[in-house]
């Protein structure tokens, strides 16, 4: 560098001066140009030189922060060497103590974690072993590791057809696909206990992309979001008489009553169809064919059919009026009794019926709870039959109360107008003259 430098200052004396003034523009280029280079060259040297010393500088600085963190680390230790000779006999007890809890408290966390996972029951807390408890926590890390990266694993599947057949498996959470390239078919599994049936089977686009994802791990995949449940209760139908039999012996009284309501209802209803018209304004008509005569009496008279012509000919009848009233009034009873008979029968059923479901009800409660002292209550199926029973005759009951009462509501209201009129005509007849009967 100050060579250069003295070479650049002898270069502008040397322009400064006259003898220079004549010298060729282009060597005094040249020369400055090759000044300029071997400056740079100087300079990468220069540069390089305090890379390699930086890098020598940094391992060394490395080296003694190791030794400083080793050191440390002895230091603590040795500290805590000292600090232990020094310590008295209760002190120690209190730290072998708190190991002691903070070792129980980490043993119940995971004899509490294998317990929720059913890996291993509480109840089994005396037989308690920190290596065992280990290697099963280990297997189950093992386990949600498969689950979160899955792979395919060879196995066994019961097809449509019942065959048993091997087949490729992956389980992506709750949905278990499988694929058997020697078919060319795929679909999804529904699990039930070590069986894997296949549930449904793929074709088309649906079998394209488990292949795909077979074969290259890149795939679109189709699953039922119900888990195969949709499936099962589309495959689940039963008949009435299934249906019916869930109920037990209380659905035979039921069905019984409900078979009398009907027949009752329908020759009820047969009956009051079948009734003859009431003749509008009947005590005012024959007012007036008696005024008119005895032939518009017979007219009135001929015209007048079933009930009403029970009271016309009471009410003509030569007679006090006490007598005609009291004959009147038994004929209304009568009449009435007529036209109600059997509605009760109607509505006791619509009452006893919801009561024969409740008793059903109580007594498939009681069957389901001695199927939960014996099994528990964690098994579904043990207690199912005890739910339907008394789920069963409660709808039952309910489906033949309901139209009972309807029943019985459309028939009384019949019989009520029917029997309300009557009861006029009886009125007004009663009212009818005795000096103007014939």
């Amino acid at each position: 560098m100050p060579l250069t430098l003295a070479r650049s200052v002898g270069f502008l004396l040397a322009i400064a001066s006259p003898f220079a003034a004549g010298a060729d523009i282009d060597d005094v280029r040249q020369g400055l140009m090759a000044d300029i280079e071997t400056s740079q060259r100087e300079l990468g040297r220069v540069e390089a030189q305090i890379s390699r010393d930086r890098g020598d500088l940094a391992s060394r600085i490395n080296a003694a922060q190791n030794r400083v963190l080793d050191l440390r680390q002895r230091a603590v230790a040795a500290r805590r060497s000292a600090d232990e000779k020094t310590l008295s006999l209760s002190q120690i007890e209190k730290r072998l103590e708190t190991w002691r809890q903070q070792s129980q408290f980490q043993n119940r966390l995971l004899a509490g974690y294998l317990d929720r996972t059913g890996r291993r029951s509480l109840a089994d807390m005396a037989d308690f072993n920190l290596e065992e408890e280990l290697k099963i926590f280990n297997g189950l890390l093992g386990e949600q590791e498969t689950r979160l990266y899955p792979d395919w694993q060879s196995g066994r599947i019961v097809r449509p057809d019942g065959r048993i057949e091997e087949a490729s498996l992956l389980s992506l959470g709750p949905v278990l696909l499988f694929l058997q390239a020697s078919r060319d078919q795929s679909g999804l599994i529904n699990s039930e206990g070590n069986m894997n049936s296949a549930a449904i089977v793929f074709d088309g686009t649906a079998h394209e992309g488990i292949a795909s994802l077979y074969s290259t791990g890149v795939g679109s995949i189709t699953f039922d979001p119900t888990l195969s449940r949709a499936l099962l209760l589309a495959e689940d139908t039963e008949t009435l008489y299934q249906h019916l039999q869930k109920g037990g012996i209380w659905v035979i009284p039921i069905l019984l009553f409900a078979l009398f309501a009907t027949i009752i209802a329908i020759f009820k209803a047969i009956f009051l169809y079948r009734m003859p018209a009431l003749y509008p304004a009947l005590a005012d008509r024959v007012e007036g064919a008696m005024k008119e005569g005895p032939g518009a009496l017979e007219s009135v008279i001929r015209k007048v059919r079933g009930p009403q012509q029970e009271l016309l000919r009471i009410a003509l009848t030569p007679q006090s009026v006490q007598q005609r009233d009291d004959r009147l009034y038994a004929a209304l009873l009568e009449q009435r009794n007529t036209l109600e008979r059997w509605l009760g029968a109607i509505a006791m059923t619509a009452a006893v019926s919801p009561l024969l479901g409740l008793l059903g009800t109580v007594s498939g409660m009681i069957t389901t709870f001695k199927l939960m002292t014996l099994f528990g209550a964690g098994d579904a199926s043990s207690v199912s039959a005890g739910i339907s029973e008394a789920l069963v005759t409660t709808e039952l009951g309910l489906v033949v109360a309901i139209p009972a009462l309807l029943a019985h509501a459309l028939l009384s209201r019949k019989v009520k107008n029917y029997f309300s009129r009557l009861e006029g005509d009886a009125v007004h007849l009663s009212q009818l003259s005795q000096q103007a009967i014939p």
